[in-house]
């Protein structure tokens, strides 16, 4: 109950941030319109522009980052159970992204990816004597995702960067039950499929044409696999988890036929002029 309402809190909170970059983003909009202000180059399209840019609406992309599980304590008459600790784990992906060409207000692109992630975690078991005994765990499971993006720009350069997406695990490691642990009838293990719906929100940062930074925030909003009362939470021993992942997402697009790559200074100095005329 307690992971609930802070997924709650954080997608309100989202929402409110939202809502005024997007009031923002109408504001200049507004403004440029009415000549108040003049911008150089595309600032309606962050990502890609492309009327302007020297590559395609396609490319691949690499994620690394860090996995963590927040836990519930799960208290009866007869004894206590809380989550002691959690190692951070592993988070590593790959795919590719297809941006879409022309404007939409909504969503501005796709992505999806095959990748490998690891959690682990510890849970205290207190009778009512008052002893305590520590149960330890770690799994890891091979995912396919996919996500379709909304991008809400501050810059011509930077912008929040919110996506809506699904993804199905598959443990391939780990997940044993510690033997030096009691068993209690309210222990209940996750499944070895998974399927589930999540969110993510990030800050995005284009350096130069055809690369772009994204520090993203991502975690599970529903299991659809196997699902008990809508809970996104892992479970494991007696104890739910919402797992949280911080990653960093770097994304490369594809150069068009005939268009060198402007990853060096000189030929960005050149893609710029061109793209700010």
């Amino acid at each position: 109950m307690k992971n609930r309402w802070i997924l709650i809190a954080l997608l309100m909170v989202t929402n409110a941030v939202s809502s005024q970059i997007k009031g923002d983003f109408e504001k200049r909009q507004k403004d440029r319109k009415n000549g108040k202000y003049v911008t150089q180059g595309d600032r309606g399209k962050a990502i890609y522009s492309h009327s302007r840019s020297h590559y395609r609406p396609f490319g691949w992309h690499a994620s690394a980052g860090i996995t963590y599980m927040f836990g519930n304590n799960s208290n009866t008459e007869l004894f206590e159970v809380k989550p002691a600790f959690t190692i951070p784990g592993y988070y590593l992906e790959g795919g590719f992204a297809h941006l879409f060409k022309q404007f939409h207000k909504v969503f501005h692109y796709i992505d999806y990816g095959v990748g490998i992630k690891h959690y682990a975690g510890s849970e205290i078991f207190t009778d009512v004597l008052g002893e305590s005994i520590r149960g330890n765990f770690n799994f890891g499971s091979a995912f396919g995702r996919f996500g379709i993006h909304s991008v809400w720009q501050l810059s011509e350069w930077n912008w929040i960067d919110q996506s809506i997406g699904a993804n199905v695990d598959y443990r391939i490691y780990g997940g044993k039950i510690d033997s030096n642990y009691p068993v209690i009838s309210t222990q209940d293990f996750q499944e070895k499929l998974v399927g589930q719906i999540h969110y993510s929100i990030g800050w995005g940062y284009k350096p130069r044409e055809g690369l772009y930074f994204i520090p993203t925030l991502q975690t599970p909003i529903l299991t659809a696999v196997n699902w008990r009362n809508f809970n996104p939470g892992t479970r494991w021993f007696s104890t739910k988890y919402q797992p949280v992942i911080f990653m960093v997402k770097m994304g490369v697009l594809f150069p068009k036929k005939g268009c060198p790559k402007v990853f060096s200074k000189d030929a960005q100095r050149q893609s710029d002029a061109y793209q700010n005329r």
